[in-house]
């Protein structure tokens, strides 16, 4: 039974090691290749993938010497191991964007995981500053851990090591007589870099979470897919496996490799004091997602109070100044302590859990200028605007590398880093993705070159229905990314008008259909798409559906088709909740992509 038992243990070890990717293993650096200056170091190469190079490196399978780094040319798909480091005399660092050199953490770090048995630094000296003694000499101290009868020791010239994984971890004899052996006084990985407030700026080498676990690498979806890629996030500091805190949580954290368990917090010193600097503080209007809000807004659009942070009536939470000591989470005043897109507070209605402060102003809102437009429908629009008109960060395409055909479609609609396009040739020009879940993709804040081309002061083609003071409800078809301004003004006791106002002023009367919600009343039925289908409940009128353009009017077996308005009622308490006051101008919004 017990050799059942060891059989058993060791094929799940084993199974277990073959599951694991050998990428975890190094320390990436990207543009960087290693010239040797002394031949004598050996190098090996061959036509394989990263993945191969990586595993056999770490197996030393069919290497002729101990492989301690490689290098992966991207542009030959070529391998080439090395038998040396960064750190090696005789080794020059060259900097060549062709190339991507993994170097062992055994190898390169400057501090130890546990007892640091596995460190393979070139410390040499002691923790009171006595020079190590060499591995392979017995002077002044006779001892057994020479190098040739312990060759999976590297036990390598006089640095520091811990071949008999002593508690106090990496260890040498000394050139000292009077003192034998001393612990080398090698920092544990968690304590090299102190957390300030939250660890969003944690850049520290700690790699293993709280429990010991250790972390998946940012840039490998296995054995857990995240969202946390470095190249979408490249000021988050994702490099290798390292803890991190990309998405404000309450400290640093990463993906484990253990598949039941996705990730963990990971345990840091934290320093004695936690500074957060001025810089970028505004107090009237906020800046990128405003994460440097410090205002007094404390109503949401609206006019519900904020609750307090440190309350947890009517709503139950984590944002708590206790928690988030350096993100100012004083009285309720609107915040944003998880990096959201805008800041945000929760509600004191019971029925509104949380609402973004919307009516905090963007400082200095981006115009566009006059000379970045496109033509047409922005099809061929190849500028570097890279924000919507709300001013939301575009993501980049990339990530949605499932949308697009990388080798067709993203190419010739120029799909660049996160930049504005309209690859789908959309009526309205120019959009892109956000890398927010509550708004995925947005149009971008330009015009037409030709601005406004549809429209004149004796000719339009579409209704609409006035459902707000400000809000028409049309077709997405009917208008180009025209900003339309509404200014209403009484012209007689029983009557009132709506003055459009953009490229030129025309008028339109308007009469009454439900409350809160007047129709245009457009005379010419061929132009009429846009425009609303009204059914009478009881004594109010409401409305049903929107003309869907390119059925004709009124033909024989033609029935025309309407958008079926009840279905995106959600949608339009929600444009009406997020957009209310984004920014000065007022929007025409029409239905989703892809109605």
């Amino acid at each position: 039974m017990w050799i059942y038992k060891a059989l058993l243990c060791t094929a799940l070890i084993l199974y277990s090691e073959s599951r694991r990717n050998s990428l975890q293993d190094y320390q990436k650096r990207d543009g960087v290749r290693l010239v040797r200056l002394d031949r004598s170091h050996r190098t090996k190469s061959a036509n394989v993938s990263v993945a191969q190079c990586a595993r056999r490196c770490s197996s030393n399978r069919k290497i002729p010497f101990t492989c301690r780094a490689f290098l992966f040319d991207q542009k030959n798909k070529k391998c080439h191991w090395l038998s040396f480091v960064s750190h090696t005399r005789g080794i020059r660092t060259d900097h060549n964007f062709d190339y991507d050199l993994y170097e062992k953490k055994d190898y390169v770090r400057k501090c130890i995981i546990g007892t640091g048995r596995n460190y393979k630094g070139t410390a040499s000296v002691t923790k009171t500053n006595i020079r190590c003694q060499a591995w392979d000499s017995n002077m002044p101290h006779d001892h057994k851990f020479l190098p040739k009868r312990n060759r999976k020791k590297d036990l390598q010239e006089n640095y520091c090591r811990n071949p008999d994984n002593e508690t106090t971890g990496p260890w040498c004899f000394t050139m000292n007589p009077e003192i034998r052996h001393q612990s080398c006084g090698i920092p544990q990985c968690s304590e090299v870099e102190c957390l300030t407030c939250n660890g969003e700026g944690y850049r520290g080498p700690m790699d293993h979470s709280e429990t010991g676990k250790e972390c998946q690498r940012w840039d490998l979806m296995e054995p857990h897919k995240h969202p946390f890629h470095p190249k979408r996030y490249p000021d988050k500091g994702l490099n290798d496996n390292f803890c991190r805190n990309p998405d404000n949580r309450l400290r640093p954290w990463c993906y484990t490799l253990d598949p039941n368990t996705p990730w963990e917090y990971c345990n840091i010193t934290a320093c004695e004091v936690d500074t957060e600097t001025d810089v970028g503080v505004t107090t009237k209007c906020f800046h990128s997602q405003g994460e440097k809000y410090r205002g007094t807004v404390d109503v949401t659009p609206s006019g519900i109070k904020c609750q307090r942070w440190d309350s947890q009536f009517p709503h139950n939470h984590s944002y708590s100044p206790q928690n988030y000591k350096c993100k100012d989470l004083r009285e309720n005043f609107c915040r944003n302590p998880n990096g959201a897109d805008l800041p945000w507070c929760f509600t004191m209605d019971p029925n509104v859990r949380w609402a973004f402060c919307t009516n905090i102003p963007r400082c200095g809102t981006e115009t566009v200028s006059t000379e970045d437009c496109y033509e047409d429908n922005g099809q061929k629009y190849r500028g570097q605007l890279s924000k919507t008109r709300s001013g939301v960060q575009c993501g980049h395409w990339e990530d949605h590398a499932k949308s697009w055909d990388r080798n067709s479609t993203a190419a010739a609609a120029g799909l660049e880093r996160n930049y504005c396009r309209n690859p789908d040739g959309d009526k309205h020009g120019p959009w892109c993705y956000t890398n927010s879940s509550s708004l995925p993709w947005d149009y971008c804040m330009i015009k037409p070159c030709d601005f406004c081309p549809f429209i004149s002061s004796d000719n339009h083609w579409c209704g609409g229905s006035l459902i707000r003071e400000d809000w028409v409800l049309t077709d997405r078809q009917c208008f180009s990314s025209c900003t339309w301004k509404f200014s209403q003004q009484p012209t007689g006791r029983n009557t009132r008008h709506d003055t459009l106002r953009q490229c030129s002023t025309f008028s339109l009367s308007i009469s009454p259909t439900v409350a809160r919600a007047l129709t245009i009343d457009v005379h010419v039925l061929q132009r009429d798409y846009g425009g609303p289908l009204v059914c009478q409940e009881g004594e109010s009128k409401v409305i049903l559906g929107v003309s869907i353009h390119g059925r004709g009017c009124a033909r024989a077996n033609r029935p025309a088709i309407f958008v079926n308005v009840p279905f995106y009622t959600d949608w339009i308490h929600k444009v009406f909740r997020y957009y209310s006051n984004l920014e000065n101008n007022y929007y025409i919004y029409n239905y989703y992509k892809d109605t």
